[in-house]
């Protein structure tokens, strides 16, 4: 059986190569990385929400062992009422006190949150006014009279 001849191939040279840019190649490398944490932001948010979730559940185990002891311990302790109601009152203000920190903490957290975003935007804005500027003076000075005359 006779072997096959390789068909010369054309040596790989700018020539034959589509044109790329440099923001070409940088958008493409940066939309990867971009798409590869969009894709897995779903993914970590409920990570994170199951974990607060067992979080919050163990705490309820926590007070549901409280009622355990309560009744084997604290109950055969004679714990006068008004003790008691005035536990009651002081958990009651400090659980009020711990609601409001926790809205407020929110509240900075989410003015924080609208704030970064207006920063990337006046950003990005910025940017798209200085490239328009830029692009506009590039364009002017390759159609100035000095170029003109300088390639005659």
């Amino acid at each position: 059986m006779a072997q096959k001849r390789p068909q010369p191939t054309k040596p790989n040279t700018v020539e034959n190569k589509p044109t790329i840019s440099v923001c070409d190649i940088i958008h493409t490398n940066a939309t990867n990385v971009i798409e590869k944490i969009e894709s897995l932001l779903p993914i970590n948010m409920q990570m994170y929400s199951d974990f607060y979730t067992e979080y919050l559940h163990s705490l309820q185990d926590l007070f549901g062992a409280c009622y355990i002891a309560e009744n084997e311990i604290l109950s055969k302790m004679g714990i006068d009422q008004k003790a008691l109601q005035s536990f009651d009152t002081y958990t009651k203000t400090a659980t009020r006190s711990t609601i409001v920190q926790i809205e407020m903490a929110n509240n900075v957290q989410k003015t924080y949150l609208q704030t970064q975003i207006s920063a990337i935007k006046t950003l990005d804005e910025y940017i798209r006014l200085t490239l328009d500027y830029y692009s506009r003076m590039l364009s002017m000075s390759l159609n100035s009279p000095f170029q003109k005359i300088s390639n005659h």
